[in-house]
């Protein structure tokens, strides 16, 4: 479980799912959805993530060892899946080098997909498609435990966009 705090408060993510080059989105999506992403309209809990960034256990095999193009179909086909069974769609965690590596720089997801931006820099460019990260990951540590996140908000902002 993920705790997003804003300057007024806290919210509740679970894990982003991570994209696999097994070719089933849908099972994916599904079995994230049983063991993890669990949301919920409560004001309180963040809405499915989607985990776009390096292949951690493959470094021969970047992006899944998908192209640019299955990528694109691979998180259209999890985005689908997810949006069906929650009514949400998925927010999209990554960083702005592995989503132009990955998916050729897309801009489909933009205008309709939240963006949880990796970004440890002091000048935050999001990837092509968005204007401003809703979440943002800005260290690997501080005063709470695991990565540090900052919503991008207000706390009634937040509380609105953990509601659906």
């Amino acid at each position: 479980m993920i705790a997003v705090v804003s300057p007024a408060g806290t919210a509740l993510a679970g894990h982003p799912a991570r994209a696999a080059a097994d070719g089933r989105p849908l099972g994916q999506a599904r079995y994230y959805l049983r063991h993890g992403g669990h949301w919920k309209a409560d004001g309180w809990t963040l809405p499915p993530a989607l985990d776009i960034e390096h292949t951690p256990h493959d470094a021969r095999r970047p992006c899944f060892g998908l192209g640019r193009a299955a990528t694109v179909r691979w998180i259209r086909a999890f985005r689908d899946e997810v949006r069906r069974t929650t009514g949400r769609r998925p927010v999209i965690y990554t960083t702005t080098r592995r989503w132009n590596r990955c998916t050729g720089g897309n801009r489909a997801f933009g205008a309709t997909h939240p963006l949880w931006l990796a970004d440890y820099s002091d000048a935050v460019r999001p990837p092509a498609g968005w204007s401003y990260p809703t979440l943002r990951q800005y260290a690997s540590h501080g005063p709470l435990p695991g990565d540090q996140d900052r919503w991008n908000g207000t706390l009634a902002q937040l509380t609105k966009f953990a509601d659906g």
